[in-house]
Formats: C-alpha cells, structure tokens, sequence
C-alpha cells in the first residue's frame, strides 16, 4: 500500500506583534489652505500605526478638524510587512501600500478628499495561495 506524505511549510512569521510601536510605521502630510495664512495650521495627513495583529494596522486620518480612524488588513506573504504611503493624483489624496518580497511598492487603499469629505477606498485585492506537493 502507498501513502502520500504532504510537507507543509509553517509561517515563520506570528501573527501577534509583541511590542507594537508607538511611533507611525508611515506618515503623508500635506498643508491645507484656509484662506488665511494657514493660522488654523490645517492639514491633510495620513499616519499609520502597528497595533498588536502583525498584519494589523491603524490608520489616523485628518483633513482640517475631521478626523477618522480606519483598521487596514495587509496580506501574509510570510515576510514581515512594511507599509508605506505614496502621493496620489492630487494632493489631497495619497496611497496606503505595502512593500512585495522584492521592495516592490503595492498599491491597497486611497485616501482622499473629496467635497470636503474623507474617502477610504480599498483599490486592489491581494490573494495568497497556499500549495502542497506530494513528496515521493
């Protein structure tokens, strides 16, 4: 009788972060006019934290006094995430990625303004796949 034997490789990295920076993983700012010299230092800014999920992140938005918070999920491709944010089309608006196996810039979420509002739009899906061979 033959039995097939599947060796599966484990993820090498946790899924819980143990100590979490307190100091943003990335930051996009950008001023904002008020019409009056910038007295009410308004801006349009994008930090982003580590939180106790590896693949976790929190993002803090501000645009003049709005302010919001969103929960960012970047895929496990069993190499330690790095986020980074990129200028987008206007400068009201930047990209939350993150950085492939080879350092390649991924694009993932918008964060924009739009009619004086914030948007958070998730603009591409990442998928990983997990394959098993038969060892002889």
């Amino acid at each position: 009788m033959k039995s097939d034997t599947v060796v599966v490789k484990q993820d090498t990295i946790s899924e819980i972060r143990i100590s979490p920076s307190s100091k943003p993983a990335a930051t996009y700012s950008v001023p904002v006019d008020d019409g009056m010299g910038n007295m009410n230092n308004w801006k349009f800014a994008v930090n982003i934290y580590e939180t106790s999920k590896t693949f976790e992140y929190k993002v803090n938005i501000q645009y003049k006094e709005i302010r919001s918070s969103e929960i960012v999920q970047i895929p496990n491709f069993n190499i330690l995430p790095v986020v980074a944010i990129q200028p987008g089309k206007n400068p009201m608006s930047c990209i939350i990625g993150f950085n492939d196996a080879k350092g390649t810039f991924k694009d993932y979420v918008q964060v924009s303004v739009s009619n004086d509002q914030l948007k958070f739009k998730k603009i591409n899906n990442y998928k990983v796949r997990k394959y098993s061979t038969p060892v002889n």
